[in-house]
């Protein structure tokens, strides 16, 4: 009897561990997590930090990084991934200065802090003289893109029209797909693509539900409407 007892008391703790390890997606906490003093203190962080690498000015490489990391419950980035990479050299720059960043005030659920996965993108772009020795980072906004009604009533039209693929089922695939688009100034959503798929059957439905869905409420920078780069990411989940 108290060999059973110690193993159901080292399956609760698991299962408790496990709980607390939980990763949630940055749409789906109660309140995201933020650099402290917000989303222009970032940008400032990043534009005072990244530096330009001397071997992707020679070659002028220009474009964008997609990265992505976890916000612990303490605000530490974790995990920094390159989902998207440039060159060598800017990957491991954006990657270095994520590394290195400040804590983060933590994503909320119930008021309480959890881990949450966070994607965001670093453009690198040369001036016209190819001599630019820092990132250019897209001004920040005064509004972000949404879902009309917000992420609730996205979850509800994800739950509703996403359909497991039946080859997914049959092997047992399961995670995530993470996606990139633009929201147009419109509300409609463009070129959407697969950043980091799970399946070919997933990706293919993640990208079909996308471009069904309707029509946005766009980003604003000074009250008008703006192209914006979106990125989320949608799980699958068998039951």
């Amino acid at each position: 009897m108290r060999k059973l007892f110690l193993a159901l008391t080292g399956i609760a703790l698991l299962s408790i561990s496990a709980q607390a390890q939980k990763v949630y997606d940055f749409v789906s906490v109660e309140k995201q997590p933020m650099y402290p003093g917000g989303i222009a203190n970032f940008y400032k962080y990043l534009g005072g930090e990244i530096k330009y690498p001397a071997q992707a000015v020679k070659d002028k490489t220009a474009g964008k990084v997609f990265v992505s990391f976890i916000v612990e419950k303490d605000g530490k980035l974790t995990d920094v991934e390159i989902t998207r990479g440039l060159s060598k050299e800017t990957d491991a720059e954006a990657k270095r200065v994520l590394e290195k960043s400040p804590k983060w005030n933590p994503g909320l659920i119930d008021g309480k802090p959890v881990r949450v996965k966070y994607n965001i993108n670093v453009n690198f772009n040369l001036n016209n003289n190819g001599a630019d020795q820092k990132a250019n980072l897209t001004k920040p906004m005064n509004r972000y893109p949404e879902y009309p009604g917000g992420q609730t009533k996205m979850y509800a039209y994800l739950a509703k029209n996403l359909k497991y693929p039946a080859k997914a089922k049959k092997d047992g695939i399961e995670g995530k797909v993470y996606l990139s688009f633009n929201v147009q100034k419109d509300g409609t959503l463009t070129d959407i693509e697969v950043m980091k798929g799970l399946s070919k059957e997933t990706d293919n439905e993640a990208l079909r539900v996308l471009k069904s869905t309707p029509r946005w409420d766009p980003g604003l920078n000074d009250g008008r409407p703006v192209t914006t780069k979106y990125q989320m990411a949608i799980n699958f989940t068998l039951s």
